[in-house]
C-alpha cells in the first residue's frame, strides 16, 4: 500500500541505486534473490526502505510503473530502534507482475543520518499455498531527500 509504485506495471528501465554495503538474502515464492539496490525516503508521509534486485532508486516510490525484477519494501520510523510485526512487502515483477506481504519483519535501524539508513531485517513467511518468503540480513541504503 505504501508503495504505490511497486504495485502494478511494467517496469521501468532506469538504473538501481546501489546498496552502500550491507549482505541481504532474499526469497520469493521459493525464489532466491540477492538485493544488490536500496534506498530509503518518505513518501506521502510514511517512512519507506526499499532493497531488490531491480533498478529502485530515490524517486521509485512515485514512478507510474515498478521496477523490474524481485524487490522488497517496508516502513518503520526512520529513527534509531527495534522494531517487531513490521509489514514487508514483497514483489516479482517478472513477466508479469505479482506481490505478497505479512506483519512479521523485525528491523533494527542502528544509524540514520541525512545520507543512509544502515540496519538489520528478518523477516520470514510461509503463505497459506506452501510457499516460501523471505529477506534477511543488514543493509545500508542511501537516504533520500523526499
Amino acid at each position: 500500500p505504501l508503495a504505490l509504485a511497486l504495485v502494478a506495471g511494467c517496469g521501468s528501465d532506469e538504473s538501481g541505486t546501489p546498496l552502500r554495503s550491507g549482505a541481504i538474502t532474499a526469497e520469493y515464492a521459493g525464489t532466491a534473490f540477492t538485493p544488490v539496490n536500496g534506498f530509503a525516503t518518505t513518501y506521502m508521509g510514511k517512512s519507506l526502505i526499499v532493497v531488490g534486485d531491480g533498478p529502485v532508486h530515490c524517486g521509485s516510490e512515485s514512478n507510474n510503473d515498478p521496477p523490474s525484477g524481485r524487490n522488497a519494501s517496508f516502513s518503520v520510523m526512520l529513527a534509531a530502534g527495534s522494531y517487531s510485526n513490521v509489514f514487508v512487502n514483497l514483489y516479482e515483477n517478472v513477466s508479469s507482475f505479482h506481490g505478497v506481504g505479512a506483519n512479521k519483519g523485525t528491523v533494527t535501524l542502528t544509524s540514520v543520518t541525512a545520507e543512509s539508513v544502515a540496519g538489520t531485517i528478518a523477516f520470514d513467511y510461509t503463505a497459506d499455498d506452501g510457499k516460501h518468503y523471505a529477506l534477511n540480513g543488514s543493509f545500508d541504503v542511501v537516504h533520500c531527500t523526499p
